[in-house]
């Protein structure tokens, strides 16, 4: 290709009325250094970066006709406020307005796919360089167009509020757009320094916050296309159990049943209404090939540390050598944590129009790039004819990165010639779902003579989490012998101890398990944080103080940072303030997806339970992007935190989840919400991960708390006294 041809080529980016970056825009400034395009990375080895595709994508940005702009987002917005973070990136660079600004979730047929999905609180770090650099190319694109219609050197325009001037010469951007035919595409400018920044830094509110208040933001359940039916599956009440037989004589006489489809072992119901196939479904007579009726007990003895295969994740030192041998005490105690639900608001759902030409797949998915594999092989079409469009997602926290009933929908609506929704009922949510893995966990310590700690070691036991999924094959889990990635993510341990050891047991369960929010950093935070109080009170040390004292590695960055959190902690909870009578205090520390968060909590005993009276939370993010979104965020890993500590657990009985709905799934409610207080530090020219890391230290906050009114230490979750 000539010079010539490779710059006309770069300068088409007039469509409809629109100025559209494509594939070419962004190989010509983020493909020539994948280090900027892909700026992800987590602690202890969990490097998720955003991996957006190339392939034939149509647009990022456009500019409207009524002169807003409009932002297309490969990151799923589920609530965690990204499309507010996005836009602000963008405004930054482009000088528009907050209110200048839209963003909506790029469907798969644009091309701005990632290949990763959304999770793992990433979506901020791993598009911040990426978004503000596209932005600020737009302006320049833009600049140079308007130079051109004014004849004037580029150097003498400038932008503000999405309005183009040179002297007394204006337009707007669309303005601009209208008289543009042909585009020049400029190098990549030099983005802002902090100093100038507007809305980064500052308190915004969500864009999303009226739509969803006024209750016109569109979800799965509220898509719809003409002509449209509705289906139900017949639930398979067992784990890992198959259709013998099934009887649908009744369910195909009753009212306004279209069909009764069987495929690839499953049933479904296909009516003119919802209610009428979920009617219909009730009467479909099924008996089932159950290979083994799995009990609670049982599962749990396969998930036990000593079984499975072995894998070291961290070695310092020589710990289980010094526990072994000479003076001192060796301190020993286990820990579990159970099967969880996700409990989304929002159940999985699926709206499929399938054609000769198209399938348009509808639903609040984590992850629409393995979707979309997923739908084109069921179908036996190409990817290129599938095209996933996402609404707003009500909750995911990892449920809605596993599948749903997707595939099936999409079959039922190339069978059926039309288009088919399929909602969950709350009762398949919770029985045909993935869980949350139970884990177990020992820890072993040895205590000096003087109460120093002198060896430390941690040995979990879980099952894998996520890389069957991902991955469709069982060779990467065979390889690496165990999923310390996302189920052992956090096993190792943070202080600043001579001697210490992490170990992950990997055992596989016959029941299906996924990522729950926070993933391995939840129950390993609780057994590791929790076994730090135990450790504070065998030593008779201060819980916060034994933790600093712990911190004294002055080039350990991570180690400064947690110290920093733990004497802001100190300050802002009142931690050495007198205690009021029958109150608690508790302590714990994470350090995740690069940002450290701490918890210092109060409880007391009311009515036999136990009552979380005030949490406060610090938490280092590298640098603040919305101060109101993070806390927004931080409350909310609060309350999931006691919801988990305290009530949330799942139980087998005979291979069913032994929980149907929400009155056998007690959840925290507003008579939990405790008084929260949060402090937010910043260190750094980049935002870190905000939406799970708060998450994980709560619980063991709380069991350290009773530890402090009690005297008596819980090591199981969820907490009972």
């Amino acid at each position: 290709m000539t010079e010539d041809k490779k710059i006309n080529s770069r300068r088409n980016f007039l469509k409809r009325g629109a100025i559209v970056l494509g594939g070419s825009m962004v190989a010509s400034y983020l493909g020539c250094n994948p280090m900027r395009r892909f700026v992800a990375q987590t602690a202890e080895g969990m490097d998720l970066p955003a991996d957006i595709s190339s392939f034939n994508p149509d647009f990022w940005f456009q500019i409207l006709p009524d002169n807003l702009v409009l932002l297309k987002s490969p990151k799923v917005e589920m609530g965690q406020g990204i499309f507010t973070g996005y836009a602000m990136m963008a405004a930054e660079e482009l000088n528009v307005s907050m209110e200048q600004m839209r963003v909506e979730h790029a469907n798969t047929a644009s091309g701005i796919e990632d290949a990763l999905g959304t999770g793992g609180s990433n979506s901020t770090l791993s598009l911040f360089k990426p978004i503000r650099e596209m932005a600020a190319t737009l302006r320049e694109i833009l600049k140079l167009g308007a130079a051109a219609i004014w004849k004037v050197p580029v150097a003498q325009i400038t932008t503000q509020n999405g309005i183009l001037q040179s002297g007394a010469q204006k337009m707007t951007f669309a303005e601009c757009v209208a008289a543009t035919k042909q585009w020049t595409i400029p190098k990549t400018p030099a983005l802002k320094p902090a100093s100038e920044f507007k809305y980064i830094g500052k308190d915004v509110k969500r864009i999303d916050l009226k739509t969803k208040v006024m209750g016109t933001a569109q979800y799965t359940i509220d898509s719809h296309f003409p002509n449209m039916a509705y289906a139900t599956m017949l639930p398979c009440p067992y784990f890992k159990a198959t259709l013998k037989t099934v009887n649908t004589a009744a369910a195909e006489k009753s009212p306004d049943v279209l069909k009764v489809v069987q495929k690839d072992g499953w049933v479904a119901v296909v009516a003119k209404t919802q209610y009428a196939a979920l009617s219909a479904a009730q009467k479909l007579e099924a008996t089932w090939d159950v290979p083994q009726m799995l009990q609670q007990a049982a599962l749990e003895a396969m998930v036990t540390v000593g079984k499975g295969t072995e894998v070291n994740v961290q070695k310092v030192g020589n710990a289980k050598s010094v526990l072994e041998n000479g003076a001192g005490k060796v301190y020993k105690q286990a820990f579990r944590t159970p099967f969880g639900a996700h409990a989304p608001m929002e159940v999985n759902g699926t709206v499929a129009h399938v054609t000769k030409d198209i399938a348009i797949i509808v639903l609040g998915t984590q992850q629409p790039s393995i979707t979309k594999s997923l739908v084109a092989k069921a179908l036996g079409i190409n990817k290129k004819m599938v095209d996933i469009q996402i609404p707003f997602l009500g909750g995911g926290f990892g449920r809605k990165g596993m599948m749903g009933n997707v595939v099936e929908t999409a079959q039922l609506s190339q069978i059926m010639g039309r288009p088919i929704k399929m909602m969950f009922t709350r009762e398949q949510e919770f029985q045909n779902s993935f869980y949350r893995p139970l884990t177990h966990h020992v820890l072993s310590a040895k205590i000096g003579e003087k109460g120093d700690i002198q060896a430390i070691t941690h040995d979990q036991a879980t099952p894998d989490e996520v890389l069957k999924f991902v991955t469709g094959s069982t060779l990467p889990l065979k390889l690496l012998g165990a999923d310390f990635i996302s189920a052992g993510h956090g096993a190792s341990l943070l202080y600043n101890i001579p001697n210490k050891s992490a170990t992950v047991w990997g055992t596989e369960i016959p029941m299906p398990v996924g990522i729950w929010r926070g993933v391995g950093m939840y129950p390993n935070t609780f057994a590791v944080e929790s076994f730090m109080n135990e450790l504070a009170h065998e030593t008779k040390k201060d819980a916060l103080d034994f933790r600093i004292g712990l911190l004294t590695d002055v080039n350990d960055s991570i180690a400064q940072r947690t110290k920093k959190v733990l004497e802001v902690l100190k300050e802002k909870s009142g931690w050495t303030t007198a205690k009021p009578a029958g109150v608690g205090r508790g302590v714990s520390i994470a350090n995740d997806r690069k940002s450290i968060a701490g918890s210092a909590v109060e409880v007391a005993i009311v009515e036999g339970k136990i009552k979380v009276l005030r949490v406060t939370q610090v938490l280092d993010v590298g640098m603040i992007l919305n101060p109101e979104g993070i806390r927004s965020q931080m409350e909310g890993c609060v309350m999931m935190g006691i919801s988990g500590a305290l009530y949330e657990e799942v139980t087998v009985k005979d291979s069913q989840v032994s929980m149907s709905n929400f009155h056998e799934f007690p959840m925290a409610t507003l008579a939990d919400v405790p008084d929260i207080q949060t402090v937010i530090l910043a260190n750094a020219h980049e935002p870190y991960g905000v939406g799970e890391p708060p998450l994980a230290p709560i619980a063991p906050a709380i069991s350290g708390a009773i530890l402090d009114l009690t005297g008596k230490m819980l090591r199981q979750l969820p907490l009972k006294i």
